[in-house]
Order: structure tokens, then C-alpha cells, then sequence
């Protein structure tokens, strides 16, 4: 008794399961995520704190030192790297597992802690704690077209007007102003009048303190109150100065004779940004502002992306006349092209199979049958993804293609078994039962080896992990619901449609019917080819073994000197630059040269979109650097890639610089979350204890890369970091500040104020807080002699000249100055020359700091460079793992230790010719391609186990071993050959790929295609010949024991 037998007594039963799979998987499927890829990136969290005049190095020993320390003993923080610049430093945290929100908490419980430690100007403005880009989503650039708006207006009409109702949407996390800053009231001092009036910037912020306060006043009657008291009054007042008027108005100093000195005697009031450092503009050189969307946890982009463009559609009715949006990037539109290329590709290798079914079948009835198995399993598996927290993504849905010529085997092996008792007279319920007495236990084991190669990977940790497992569990899936329907449907359809007897069809459905009879007949052709062969084969053993361990060994050097990658480059249509000027270039010279840099990228007709901000870069942000986004055409509208793009703007954008700095253009990370920039990315480490100064730190990076660059393996190594920014040291006169009653913290506080921007305290204006920020208009602070022109008040009250207190003195120093794991680090970034993997490059860089044998700098690879590191080997031990769980299940199955090692020796041969494929292709072995040889060790697997499993039969029947694997050979030839057609023809679709995404698809589609290829072809001649070999010594030695 097989286990079919109660789906055979019960065929309404069989009706019903399959039906119930279907809808169970039709409803999962309409609640699953979507996204382009299973989200491998660490959780992230960012700290920033402003310090307003601070220089890298004091910002690095008075903020970001502390900040790390106390950052650094977080739960499950896996990396914590910051960077301190003039103004600021930004601490960013990456925590093992997805625990986002959670990890927030606990950062912003942190930073609570630690900001009462800082210096008063950091602490007073408080530290921002945030989920890092990882989630980004899209970025929005609203810009005036009409040059009617300020910056300043199209900041607060965003952020009132769009990033509000953004907010509200299911599913954004976060919404952030880009190219602009919150707006704050700016008083802008005018040095002359100060001095006119014996007045310093202290005195300004002291009247500030004074008359701008927040009035909490109690109440008239409140309790405890005298007996009898029956009301009470709150008491109001408007203490804070609400606009610009009332700002202008305050009284600074009264002169007497009713006469005083306001505010706008003294400078200039505006309702401004609160931070300048960065200024944008769009393609058409227009004042922008942009905004990012970040996405939430657990949410659905595509969804997430259509409700962001349904009230972008409703707001535009309210846009003020002029003002535009474009779409700079859109994630959603990157996951939704890929996903259509994967479900174009699925559809493709639907049809393919069944076309091979009815080509290599010869009758429809056949072929129908088998096909059921396709649309069971692969809807059934979307209730297992869901079920196991899955998302709807580009390996789930590749798993689904390389399961689709799968599928049908078993259905294939099992059909055809019973049509073929069938046609010799057998009663149609009768022949199914026999078929699956005999075909169960085969079924069964196929299906478990396919499913146990994949159960390592549900336990495996880290970036492949969480990679492969959705791939895993939609493969598994599918085989799970083939097999429940090659044992269950597929045996009771053949006995009700092959066992009746139709009325005759017209006549073109009947020449339909015979030309499909006449097309199966390629496979008994092969019959008799095949038995010759074989038989010389069988006779030349010792020449097939010899052949055999060439193949092996060929396979063993091939795979050693095969170039690795990890996630291949997309065809996204997005390209990012960083504008470099030289050391101390100010903010309008950098804006400047965007702009030339801008009327260079709008004569490229293949740009669509572009966004360029003056002030930014990626990380390093300073005055003499820019950073810019551009959106391509999408890629049906243009036959140039991405990278074509790239080698065309590059020498314009060099011709536009005119010596002027430096552009560097790449393309994004092609999975989200690890960083803007593409390439090899890492970092040199200072681990001198100290040792080392900046400079000398960065000479050892300068000799890092000129090192790497004569490796001759890369287009590009560089940093963006200098030691050498011009600046001025301002020395006191300690002994002359003694002498004239001048404290250093006096000098301190007025060059940072006047130098710097000093956040005074805040207002209430237009349903918003804005801070009250003081500092000298720009004139007065344009020159180094505006510093010894300043004034500071003496314990006496008598205004002093800084130039009798302190001089100048030119120096160098550090923009910005990066740490990574408590060290000094430099930030590096290599992009490989065409034709050398990812892997390749690693390992040169590996090899260049070796030779160094400097043991005061270590190397560190960041990013999704970290993760290759990081899953350097893993797939060959998921590969040994899986190879060894397979290995157990067969010997448990078999009863026997020798067996398995005969099934297995196809998968060899399946790599032999992964490395023949990837060879000839010219492609390297990625992740993708690492899936597709996990996958293969089941599918060759399953040839040898049809074999084996016959040839076992026969001879516990008492049939010789050489002519019970003839026999096993020759019958199982048919189905192994349609099932390896059947599989190849769906992995087709991805070898053939074109479009968004084809770079993963042709690395897994020519993998799992010249594997299984491979193995069907060496397999149907090795396998024999080791059987009959290992079989008959077994014999011989059971004999003689016996």
C-alpha cells in the first residue's frame, strides 16, 4: 500500500486539497510585501550634534569621544563608526538583527544620557538620534521655476504643505528636508554698529535672555486659596517676541532721554535657515529643495510609493504657481521593474515547460496532467512564505522560476508510468496503483533531497543568511506541494483522463493530436543511440573512471581560479558624483563649480532628472565639496547602460572643472542600505595608540593607494581625506589677557559667536518653534583681519581689541576627521577595472597592506564590501553542509552507505559544468550564482536516484547488477531526459534575461542551466558505469561473507 491509495479511493478528495492549496496561496499572495531584494542591511541609527564654530578637532575630543564611549556599550551593536567636521559630528550605529525601532530606543535613551556631558553649545541644542537611509525610498526635489521663491519659502511651504500630510501615510517611518534646514530667525550683526555703540555680541544675546522668555505665571486663587475663595484666574502673558517687527524693536541698551538702541539699529533681522552649509539646485540651475521618504519596517514599498504619488497628485492643485516636483529617486520603481523582469521570466518559463511537455509527451492529455503541478506549487508555496515572515522579492520569485521545471518531474515520472501500463492493457485505477507502489518511495526521496539541501540555510546567520533563506523556503515549499500533488492528483488524473476514451476530435484537433504523437518520438529515437553508448561505456570502465577524475580535477582548478563577486551591478538608471575643490575652497567657489558642473550634465539628453547640492558629500561634508543625484531615461527609452553614461560624462565633467577639482561619478550600492556610492569600500585604520599624527596618518593612506593603484587592477583608489586644509591658528597673549582683566573664555566666546552662529534661545511663529540664532553679517566676517577687529568687554567694562590680545598664524588641519571602531580611520573607495570581480579586488587590497607590513595601520572593508568579507567561504560550507545532510538522508533511505556516494557523484559533474558555463560567459561567480549551485545539488541528485532507485529493485529481485543498471538506464532514460529538458527550458528565461535586472538573472539562469545540463548529459554514462562497478564488488563481497 502506497500512500496514493486513499487519494485513489477518494478522487473528490484529491479535487478539494488541491483546490484548498490554490486559494490558501492565492490569499497569502495578496498580503505579502513586496520589495526588490530580502533586507540584508544592519539596523541603523545616527547621532548628530551641532557645534556651532567648532574646528574637526575639537569637535573630535569635546563631542565625538565622548558620544562613542557611551554609545559603545550598547545591546547587540555590531558596528560604530562617526565622522566630526567643522560644526558638528554624526555617530553612526549598526545592530545585528532587525530590531530598528527597538534599537532607537535604546540609542536615544543613550544620547539623554550622555548630552548633559557635552560642551553647553551642543547640549543647549540637543542631540538628534535617527534610523539611518538604510529605508530610503524616495527623494523629491521641489524647485521654482519661475525664480520667484526664496529658499527659505520653499522650505517652509514643504515642510508645512507636503512633509506634514507625508507623515501621516501608513507606512513612511520618517521625512527629511534635504538642501534646506529648519527655518530659525537669524540676526545678522553689523560690527561697525556694535562698536558705534560700545556693544558686543554678548550684550545682544543678554537682552535676548531677558526679553524674549516664556512666561509661566500661575494662577489668581489657585490652592491652597483662603477660605471661601470661589474662582480662579490663570494668569498670561506673551513673554517671547513672536516676529520680525517685535525682534527689530527689542531694546538692546537704553542711550536715556527716552532714546535706546533696538536690535535694528545694530544688524539685520530674517527669517532664515537655521544651518547655511549646503545649497541645492535641479537640472535647470533652479534654487531646490529636496525630500527624502523613508520607509517603514514591515511595509509594503509599491504601496507605500503609490500613496506618496496619489497626494503629491492632490497637493499639486495647492502648489503655489512656479513651483514643481520631480521624482530624484524612487526605490519603488527599481523593485517594481525588477519585479516585473522576474515574473516576465516566470511566465516565460511556464510556457516553455509546457510546451515541453506537449512536444516531449505526444499527448495533451499527458501534458495537462503533469502541468497541474506548476500552478499547485507554486501558489502553494506563497502560503509557507508568508507564513515564515517572507517578502515578495527578487529571490523569491527566482526561486519560483528555477522551481518551475522542477516541479513537473515527479508529476512527469509518475503520468507517464501509469500511461505507459495503461497502454499495455492494465486497468486504468489498477495501473496507478502499481505504478505508485513501485514510484512512491522514489517520489519521496527525490523530493526530501531537494528539500533537506536547503535546511542549513534556514539555520545560517548573517547577510547570506538572511539572503538565501526566503529562496530556500519558496524552493522547499514548492517541491513539498509537487510532491503532495505528484502523490495525491497526479495519479488519480491519470487514471480518470488516460484510462477514458474520448469521442473522435475534428479533424485539425485530430492532426493536432498525431503531429504531437510524431513529436515525442525524438525521445525513443535516443533509445537505442543511448544503449550503444552506454554499452561501450560500460566496457571502457577504467577509461570513464580516468575521465571522470580529469573532470573532477578540471573542476577543482576551475572553481579556485574562478573570480568572485557579490550582488552584480544593476542597470538602475541612477548615478551619483562627489565634486572635490581644493583644501579651503569656500561655499559660493563650490557652487560655482556645480553650476558649471550642471550645465554639463544637462547637455547628456539620457539624464532626466538631477539634483546638485553645494556644501554636501557623502559622509565628509565641507564648504569645498558637492555631491549631486541623477535619474536616467527609464531603460526601455534608451539603449545606452548606465555605466556607458558614466564613461561619457566623465571626460566632460573633467573638461567643465578646468583644473578646478575633481568629479567622481559611480553608481549606487545595488542593495539598499549600504551607502550612496558604489565600488570597493573601506577603511585604514590608525591603530598606533596614538602614535601616529593626522599627517602621518595620512601619509600612510597616500601610500595605501598609490600602492593598490600599481597593482593595475583598478580605474580608480582614492580618499577625500586632507590633513593639509588651510586655516589660522589664533594664539592668545595669556599674560596680556591677565594685564587688561580679560578672561580666555571671554575671547573663546566671542569669536565663536561672531565667527560661528550661537543659537540664543527660541520663539513661537506661524504654529512653529524657531530658534533666535546671533552672528556678524557675512561682510565682517570675510577676512582674517576681521578677527583682530573684534571687541571684548574687561572686568572694568572697557571694550578691548582682539588684535592686542591674540595673533594669527597660518596652519593646516583636517575638514573632517573620521573614526571607525574607536579608531582614526580614513575612508577609501576602489572601483575595479572592467573584467575584475569584486572578490578579485578585495583580495589585491588585502595583498597591498600586507606587503606594507605597517603594524600601525590595519585595513577595514565597510559597507557591502564587509558583507562579501563576511561571506567569503559560506556558500561552500552551505554547499558541504547541504551536500552532507543529503548524503545522510539517502543512507537512511537506502540502508546503505555506498549508495548515496553512487547518486552523488552527479554533483560534480554538475560543477564541472558551472565552470564551463561561467567561463564561457565571461561572468563571475556571485551570490546569484551561488544559489543556483546549492540548487543543483539536488537537481543532479535526482537523476541518480531514478536510476539507483530501479536498478536496486531489480537486483533484490535477483537480477544481475550489470543487466539490472542496463535495464535501469534504459528505461529511466525517457523521464530523466524530459524531466532535464523540462527543467532546463524554465531556467531559459533567466540565461536569455535582457532589461532591469539581467545581471542576476543570466548569473543564477547560467548556473542552474549549464549545471543541470552537465550532470543530465555525463550522468545518463558515469553513474552506470560506477553503479555497475561499486554494485558487484558489493555483491562479490557479500558473498564471500555470506
Amino acid at each position: 500500500m502506497s500512500l496514493s491509495d486513499p487519494f485513489l479511493k477518494r478522487p473528490l478528495l484529491t479535487l478539494v486539497v488541491s483546490l484548498l492549496i490554490l486559494l490558501a496561496g492565492l490569499l497569502s499572495l495578496a498580503s505579502l510585501d513586496v520589495e526588490n531584494l530580502p533586507p540584508i542591511a544592519p539596523s541603523r541609527v545616527s547621532v548628530s550634534a551641532n557645534y556651532p564654530g567648532a574646528s574637526a578637532e575639537v569637535v573630535e575630543q569635546g563631542v565625538t569621544n565622548l558620544m562613542e564611549r557611551q554609545l559603545n556599550s550598547l545591546e547587540r551593536l555590531e558596528t560604530i563608526t562617526s565622522s566630526s567636521s567643522a560644526n558638528g559630528a554624526r555617530v553612526q550605529l549598526g545592530f545585528r538583527g532587525n530590531k530598528g525601532e527597538l534599537d532607537q530606543i535604546n540609542v536615544q535613551n543613550e544620547a539623554s544620557l550622555i548630552s548633559r556631558q557635552l560642551p553647553q553649545p551642543v547640549s543647549r541644542q540637543g542631540l538628534r538620534v535617527r534610523r539611518s537611509s538604510s529605508d530610503l525610498l524616495m527623494v523629491l526635489s521641489f524647485s521654482d521655476s519661475s525664480n520667484t521663491y526664496t529658499r527659505a519659502f520653499i522650505s517652509s511651504w514643504v515642510d508645512r504643505q507636503v512633509r506634514e500630510p507625508l507623515l501621516r501615510i501608513n507606512g513612511v517611518g520618517d521625512v527629511v528636508l534635504f538642501g534646506s534646514s529648519d527655518l530659525a530667525y537669524r540676526l545678522w550683526l553689523d560690527a561697525t554698529q556694535l562698536s558705534r555703540f560700545e556693544l558686543t555680541i554678548e550684550d545682544v544675546k543678554t537682552a535676548l535672555r531677558r526679553e524674549n522668555v516664556l512666561a509661566a505665571l500661575g494662577q489668581v486663587g489657585d490652592s491652597p486659596a483662603p477660605e471661601g475663595q470661589q474662582y480662579t484666574l490663570p494668569l498670561r502673558m506673551e513673554g517671547r517676541l513672536r516676529n520680525q517687527q517685535e525682534l527689530e524693536n527689542l531694546i538692546v541698551k537704553p542711550l536715556g532721554g527716552g532714546n535706546s538702541v533696538r536690535l535694528q539699529d545694530l544688524g539685520t533681522v530674517r527669517l532664515g535657515e537655521e544651518r547655511y552649509g549646503s545649497i541645492a539646485r535641479n537640472l535647470d540651475g533652479q534654487a531646490a529643495v529636496a525630500v527624502g521618504v523613508f520607509q517603514r519596517d514591515g511595509s509594503n514599498a509599491l504601496a507605500v510609493s503609490r500613496a506618496v504619488d496619489e497626494l503629491l497628485n492632490q497637493a499639486s492643485l495647492d502648489f503655489p504657481p512656479g513651483l514643481e516636483v520631480e521624482t530624484i529617486v524612487d526605490y519603488a520603481s527599481n523593485v517594481q521593474e525588477s519585479i516585473n523582469q522576474a515574473i516576465s521570466a516566470l511566465r516565460d518559463a511556464v510556457l516553455l515547460v509546457f510546451a515541453v511537455l506537449l512536444l516531449g509527451l505526444g499527448n495533451w492529455r499527458l501534458a495537462l496532467i503533469t502541468a497541474i503541478a506548476i500552478p499547485v506549487a507554486l501558489v502553494g508555496s506563497f502560503t509557507v512564505l508568508k507564513l515564515s515572515g517572507g517578502t515578495l522579492n527578487a529571490f523569491t520569485l527566482f526561486g519560483l522560476v528555477l522551481a518551475t521545471g522542477v516541479v513537473v518531474d515527479d508529476a512527469i515520472v509518475v503520468s507517464e508510468d501509469i500511461g505507459r501500463r495503461i497502454s499495455g492493457g492494465a486497468k486504468p485505477f489498477r495501473a496507478a496503483r502499481e505504478a505508485m507502489d513501485e514510484l512512491s518511495g522514489a517520489v519521496i526521496a527525490t523530493s526530501l533531497v531537494l528539500i533537506v539541501v536547503f535546511l542549513p540555510v534556514l539555520v545560517m546567520p548573517g547577510s547570506l543568511g538572511r539572503l538565501y533563506q526566503p529562496l530556500a523556503v519558496v524552493i522547499s515549499s514548492t517541491i513539498l506541494f509537487s510532491t503532495i500533488n505528484a502523490l495525491s492528483f497526479t495519479p488519480v488524473a491519470s487514471a480518470v483522463l488516460l484510462g477514458k476514451s474520448f469521442r473522435p476530435a475534428p479533424k485539425p484537433m485530430e492532426r493536432l493530436r498525431r503531429g504531437l504523437a510524431k513529436s515525442s518520438q525524438w525521445l525513443d529515437a535516443l533509445q537505442q543511440p543511448y544503449q550503444r553508448l552506454l554499452e561501450r561505456a560500460l566496457k571502457r570502465r577504467r577509461l570513464v573512471l580516468s575521465l571522470l577524475g580529469a573532470g573532477l580535477l578540471i573542476t577543482a582548478i576551475g572553481l579556485r581560479a574562478l573570480p568572485t563577486g557579490f550582488v552584480p551591478q544593476e542597470d538602475g538608471g541612477q548615478i551619483r558624483g562627489v565634486v572635490v575643490l581644493p583644501e579651503g575652497a569656500s561655499l559660493e567657489r563650490t557652487q560655482s563649480a556645480m553650476q558649471r558642473v550642471q550645465q554639463a550634465v544637462a547637455a547628456e539628453p539620457l539624464v532626466r532628472y538631477g539634483n546638485f547640492y553645494a556644501g554636501r558629500s557623502f559622509g565628509d561634508s565641507a564648504p569645498n565639496k558637492g555631491i549631486f543625484f541623477l535619474r536616467l531615461k527609464p531603460l526601455q527609452q534608451r539603449s545606452t547602460s548606465t555605466s556607458e553614461v558614466v564613461e561619457r560624462l566623465n571626460p566632460a565633467l573633467q573638461r567643465a572643472m578646468a583644473g578646478d577639482g575633481r568629479v567622481i561619478l559611480s553608481q549606487p550600492q545595488p542593495v539598499r542600505g549600504f551607502g550612496s556610492e558604489g565600488g570597493i569600500s573601506l577603511n585604514l585604520l590608525d591603530v598606533s595608540g596614538g602614535r601616529l599624527s593626522l599627517q602621518q596618518f595620512g601619509d600612510e593612506a597616500d601610500d595605501f593607494i598609490a600602492a593598490a593603484k600599481a597593482s593595475g587592477r583598478f580605474e580608480r583608489v582614492g580618499t577625500r581625506f586632507s590633513a593639509n586644509a588651510p586655516s589660522l591658528e589664533v594664539v592668545p597673549d595669556r599674560q596680556q589677557l591677565a594685564a587688561v582683566g580679560v578672561s580666555l573664555e571671554e575671547v573663546v566666546a566671542v569669536i565663536g559667536d561672531s565667527f560661528g552662529s550661537t543659537y540664543v534661545n527660541d520663539t513661537f511663529s506661524d504654529a512653529r518653534v524657531r530658534r533666535v540664532i546671533v552672528q556678524l553679517q557675512g561682510s565682517d566676517r570675510s577676512s582674517p583681519g576681521d578677527v583682530l577687529r573684534l571687541l571684548v568687554r574687561n572686568r572694568d567694562g572697557r571694550l578691548i581689541p582682539l588684535s592686542n590680545l591674540v595673533r594669527l598664524e597660518p596652519t593646516t588641519g583636517p575638514t573632517s576627521i573620521n573614526h571607525s571602531e574607536l579608531s582614526r580611520a580614513i575612508s577609501i573607495r576602489a572601483k575595479p577595472k572592467r573584467g575584475v570581480s569584486s572578490g578579485q579586488a578585495m583580495a589585491t587590497l588585502e595583498r597591498v597592506q600586507q606587503q606594507r607590513n605597517t603594524p600601525s595601520t590595519e585595513l577595514q572593508f565597510t559597507g557591502l564590501s564587509l558583507e562579501e568579507q563576511r561571506a567569503g567561504g559560506g556558500t561552500w560550507k552551505l554547499f558541504g553542509l547541504g551536500l552532507l545532510v543529503v548524503y545522510l538522508l539517502l543512507a537512511a533511505l537506502y540502508e546503505s552507505p555506498i549508495d548515496p556516494v553512487i547518486i552523488l557523484i552527479t554533483v560534480p559533474l554538475a560543477l564541472l559544468g558551472v565552470v564551463l558555463g561561467l567561463a564561457a560567459r565571461g561572468l563571475f561567480l556571485d551570490v546569484y550564482g551561488q544559489v543556483g549551485i546549492l540548487v543543483l545539488i539536488s537537481l543532479a541528485a535526482k537523476n541518480g536516484i531514478l536510476i539507483v532507485e530501479f536498478a536496486n529493485q531489480r537486483v533484490k529481485r535477483g537480477v544481475a547488477v550489470p543487466v539490472a543498471i542496463r535495464e535501469a538506464a534504459s528505461l529511466r532514460l525517457r523521464p530523466i531526459l524530459l524531466t532535464g529538458v523540462s527543467s532546463l527550458a524554465g531556467f531559459l528565461p533567466l540565461v536569455l534575461a535582457s532589461g532591469a535586472g539581467a545581471a542576476r538573472s543570466i548569473s543564477i539562469g547560467t548556473v542552474a542551466f549549464s549545471g543541470l545540463l552537465a550532470s543530465t548529459a555525463l550522468s545518463l554514462l558515469v553513474l552506470p558505469v560506477v553503479y555497475e562497478i561499486v554494485k558487484t564488488w558489493e555483491v562479490k563481497r557479500t558473498q564471500k561473507l555470506g
